[in-house]
């Protein structure tokens, strides 16, 4: 007599095992996508979320976030300050995917607390948003504003010029004769030689001194900034520099 459960059992083992291969092939499928998409450059990643950052008004950098709080910085020879900086104590520098930071350190003669500095950055496209100057994204930049000018915003913010262009500074008197300046600016291309692949230097300067707001300025101003030819501008001898032409 002809077994019919016998009979029926091949053809419910070949169902469940083309239903199976079905579910295998649409698994592969699905982990060959994810992978597509996590083989994406880490560049086209910060396009989308800039592209998301700006529809929403904001201007954070998300892949320069993340080398800010992953990349330490090392010190390096006064040498190598992008600035002429004689009375450099310490230059720390690293390097932020093409981005040259240095914090260049200055002497402080004064109590006030903190040190004297120079910040820089050396910019790209894909670390700032060179088209404008904003105040807050460059403070969360350089990490915040040192003290005594923590609480300083844009509104009280002078302007001032000098020839090497436009800049922003807070001033602040502690005690009896003693003068701190915190000064922002952005020069471009135009301004002076910049490393190779950036298109801006952002700086932001503390300065206390016991003495006048000029003394106060000084490291800020186009001696150490400047670049000229042979009628005497100083040039700065950073390895960082581009060519003079």
């Amino acid at each position: 007599m002809f077994d019919r459960s016998r009979a029926k059992g091949p053809i419910r083992r070949d169902a469940s095992d083309s239903g199976r291969s079905l579910s295998v092939r649409a698994l592969w499928g699905g982990l060959a996508a994810l992978a597509l998409l996590a083989g994406c450059s880490q560049e086209a990643g910060d396009q989308a979320a800039g592209g998301l950052n700006r529809f929403f008004n904001s201007t954070n950098h998300p892949g320069m976030e993340t080398l800010e709080n992953t990349v330490e910085f090392t010190i390096v020879q006064p040498s190598r300050a992008m600035v002429n900086a004689p009375e450099a104590l310490l230059v720390f520098e690293r390097n932020l995917n093409g981005a040259i930071e240095q914090r260049i350190i200055l002497p402080n003669a004064t109590a006030v607390r903190g040190d004297n500095l120079l910040h820089i950055r050396a910019q790209t496209g894909r670390s700032a948003e060179l088209t404008r100057f904003d105040f807050d994204e460059m403070r969360a930049r350089f990490g915040g504003l040192p003290p005594p000018f923590e609480r300083v915003s844009a509104s009280g913010l002078n302007t001032g010029s000098d020839a090497l262009g436009s800049y922003v500074y807070a001033t602040e008197s502690v005690g009896a004769g003693t003068l701190c300046v915190l000064v922002l600016r952005r020069m471009g291309v135009g301004a002076r030689p910049l490393p190779r692949g950036t298109q801006a230097l952002d700086v932001m300067m503390r300065n206390c001194v016991n003495g006048s707001l000029e003394q106060a300025m000084e490291p800020m101003g186009g001696r150490a900034f400047g670049v000229g030819g042979a009628s005497g501008t100083i040039y700065t001898m950073s390895p960082h520099a581009a060519p003079q032409g």
